[in-house]
Parts: C-alpha cells; structure tokens; sequence
C-alpha cells in the first residue's frame, strides 16, 4: 500500500536521506540533507500550502498521466515505496503528505501516448487531471482546445515562482495558457541549454582569469567566448572538413541545431517573438530588432558544423569529442551532465550561455521544449474547484520539498563536478526562457536562423522570404489560442 499515515513520514524521509549518505555522501550532502527536511518535521515553519488553507477533498482520487518515452532520464512520477532514490523518496514523501493533509490519492498512469489526451478530451472522459509530456508535444493540443486554460483555473497562482514565471510571460496571450514547467516534474531540472568547458584544456592553456568568477560577476559574454576560442580549431587529420572523431575545437555544438542556435541567442538575450502589449498579438520580425540582427551578426563566426563520425550517432559530440578532451566548450543542454557525461574522465565545469555584453541584465537559459517534463491539464478538468486546490497544491509543495532534495542531491552534488556548477546551475534555473516563436516555428524562422548561422545564407532575404508565412502562422496560433468560451 502507498498510503502511510502522518507519523510515518518524518522517519521514512530521514531514513531516506541517511539511505543516500551511506552511498558515499560528501559532508555538502549530509548538511543538505539536514537543512531540506520535510516540513511535517518543522510544524513551526510557515509554508507555502498555508495560504491555501484546509480543505477535505474526501477521499478524490487525482491521477497524472506522465506522457513519458525515456523515463529513466527524466523521472517525473514515484513508485509505491520508499527506495534510497533521492528523487522518489522525495516525490513519494510529497505525495503521502498531501494525501494525508487533503484526504486525497494521488495516482499515476505512465504511458507514451499524446493521443490518448485528445481521445479522452473527445470522449467528457475524468481518467486523469494532469499530464506531464514535452512541449512539442503540447503546442499542437492547445491550439485543438484539448488543454485547459491555467489561467482561468481556480486557485492556481501561475505569476508566483513555484511555477515558471518566464513562461507566464512569454507563454501567455489572451490572458490564457495552456502548458508550464514547476517542480512537480523534476525533470525539467535538465532542460535548460548550457555550456560545459572542459577544465583540463582550462588548465592546460593557461588562461589568465577565472571564469567562474566572471559568470558570477555577470561579465561572461560572448566576447569572451570568442576570445578564449579563437584559433583552436584544428583539422588534425588534415582531409579538410570537420569531424567528431578526427578534429580539434575550441566551441563545439550539435550540427545544423536549431536548439544550440536558440541556446546561444537567447542568452544574449534575443527574443524571437514579442506579445504586444494588449497581450491579444504576437510579432515575430527580426529584421526590425536590432538588437536581434546584431547578436545574429555577430555571432555567426561561432557556429561550425561539424560532421558525425563513424558512429552516425548525434550523441558523439559528448560521448567522443568532448569527452575525448578535443573540445574546450561543448554546447548543450543540462542533461548532458547526467546521461552522457558521467564517466568523463577529465573534470569540467558548467557554465550558462554568454550574455551578449555586461550591459544585459541576466544572464538567459533556453528551455529546451524536448523533454518530458511539462505540465498541462486537459480540458476536462476544467472549473474544478479540488482539481485547481491539488493542482496548486502539487506546484507550492513540490517547490518547498522536491527542489531542495532532489536538485541539490542529486543534480547538484552528483552531477555537476564540483560546488562552482552547483552555484551556477541555480543561475540556469532562476532564468530559463522559451516564447511562442522558439518554440512553434512560424514560417520556419528557426530553420532560416540555422542556415544563417551554419551555412552563411544572408539574413535578411531568408526572413524576408518568409514574414508573409511567418504572420499567416501567428494569425492561425493568436486565433486558436482564444480560450474556449
């Protein structure tokens, strides 16, 4: 049985954590674990789910479907006991505490399955109030009116940072949204886009300043990126082209990716489309943003394509290039820390994408919408009451208990090297930036900005030749987006 009582709680959480100690726990995990007890244990301590006040939601029975095709890597939902897995201790303990609170069971279906969503949605079916599932995913079952309205539910506070508040704001028109990220799903802590700097080629060419301290210090740009790179690459085997296997680089990225163009253009603060103020419109024209055709400009000399080795294998470019100590930045997202880079020989250190200049206010992290770890509720939830209580409930807690325990233990300590990408990945978090045209594609912007940047095709002409499609793909998106009445 899933269901223990409040007693119970406190014991099996600090059982938990001493199980994740006895694994070989360094002194930052053992005061961690000290200072990120479950709140039961702390009555006195005010929480975020006392706003929300009491409530008996007798006996209701929420159930999340996770929509999930690599679960392993992305861990969303608990199983039925108490394990020493850091993440679903501390999933499991935030569930029996809000099953105890609010006479409730939640529930979990895992299957990887969109269209289950609009089969149930189709049918006035209640299978389910929550799916979590990547935003690709997503985009296309809010504008079928599938998904509910976040906005508009009772009870969800979508402004406040238990949600994602970057995503409230680029992410809404008509007042309304459709899909967000919270700490329910914890694997969106591997989402945002990064860079990784290899620290024995630091150390090896002997730079004369701490990056660290320059990213703390807000003066990592894109000038400095340039500057450390400059003339590294090399053609090692000489057969005049890029390899994964054979060749030398100072920046390296996945080829021809609109995902590494968007990493290092929204960090130097590009907005690929802006809601107008009425909050009813989208534009996206980059051509009229100069700051927008600056940064593009200036930093096409960074992108290189660089070719697959003989593995075929899109993964290489961890796994055999910067692994193999031949790349002194890689550029991806965080998930490489934890899939592909955990054996890595060498020490490196995360870094978020450079700011354009020391002028930019934030450093900005794009939110990779690839990952299965988005939250949406679908339509038949709608107006409920217990749905929207639990809803936000999930989103408070989940902030208070799950990110302190499983980000810092587990994201934290073991996969980042050392205390210095620890600091920094709570930077990539605090800033994590995805809007509508990063992630709908109109008129295939990204796949132009890829050509521009990749392939040197002119800016202007390839945008030009797109706007008429470009607008006629927001005025589809701004009309399906209007709430259902």
């Amino acid at each position: 049985m899933k269901r223990i009582t409040t007693a119970l709680l406190a014991a099996l959480i600090l059982a938990s954590l001493a199980s994740c100690g006895d694994t070989g726990s360094s002194a930052a995990e053992t005061e961690t674990s000290a200072n990120t007890a479950s709140p039961s244990e702390e009555t006195a301590a005010p929480s975020l789910l006392d706003d929300l006040g009491e409530r008996d939601l007798g006996g209701m029975v929420y159930t999340i479907f996770d929509c999930n095709a690599h679960s392993a890597i992305q861990a969303n939902i608990p199983g039925e006991e108490m394990n020493g897995e850091v993440i679903n201790d501390a999933l499991l303990t935030r569930d029996l505490f809000l099953e105890e609170k609010y006479n409730c069971d939640i529930a979990y279906i895992q299957q990887n399955d969109i269209n289950k969503l609009r089969s149930m949605v189709s049918a006035g079916d209640d299978e389910w109030q929550m799916i979590i599932a990547t935003m690709v995913s997503l985009n296309s079952q809010a504008t079928a009116g599938y998904l509910a309205d976040m906005c508009a539910m009772p009870y969800l506070e979508m402004d406040q940072n238990w949600w994602n508040p970057l995503m409230y704001k680029n992410m809404r028109l008509h007042e309304a949204m459709y899909f967000t990220s919270s700490d329910i799903a914890p694997g969106v802590y591997k989402m945002p886009g990064c860079l990784f700097l290899n620290l024995k080629l630091y150390t090896d060419y002997d730079y004369d300043f701490d990056i660290f301290q320059s990213v703390i210090d807000g003066k990592w740009t894109v000038d400095q990126l340039r500057t450390m790179t400059k003339d590294m690459d090399n053609d090692l085997n000489m057969d005049n082209s890029w390899n994964v296997d054979d060749d030398f680089f100072g920046f390296a990225m996945q080829k021809d990716s609109t995902e590494a163009v968007q990493i290092l253009l929204t960090g130097a603060g590009v907005q690929f489309s802006h809601i107008n103020d009425a909050g009813d419109n989208i534009t996206c024209d980059l051509l009229s943003d100069s700051h927008a055709v600056a940064v593009i400009e200036g930093t096409a000399d960074l992108f290189k394509t660089i070719n697959l080795g003989a593995n075929n294998d899109i993964n290489d470019f961890s796994n055999i290039l910067f692994q193999g100590d031949r790349a002194l930045f890689f550029m991806h997202k965080l998930e490489s820390a934890a899939v592909h880079l955990r054996d890595m020989e060498s020490d490196y250190l995360i870094l978020p994408a450079p700011k354009w200049d020391e002028k930019q206010e934030s450093y900005y992290s794009f939110l990779s919408p690839w990952g299965s770890c988005f939250i949406a509720l679908p339509q038949t939830v709608t107006g409920n009451e217990d749905y929207g209580f639990l809803t936000e409930a999930l989103a408070r807690y989940s902030r208070e208990v799950v990110r302190p325990v499983a980000y810092d233990l587990v994201y934290k300590e073991k996969d980042s090297r050392d205390e210095r990408s620890a600091e920094v990945l709570d930077i990539l978090l605090d800033c994590t930036y995805i809007d509508f045209a990063s992630l709908y594609n109109f008129g295939s912007v990204n796949n132009t900005l890829v050509d521009v940047l990749y392939k040197d095709a002119p800016l202007a002409s390839g945008i030009e030749k797109n706007q008429s499609q470009i607008n006629n793909a927001i005025a589809d998106l701004v009309e399906a987006w209007k709430p259902i009445e």
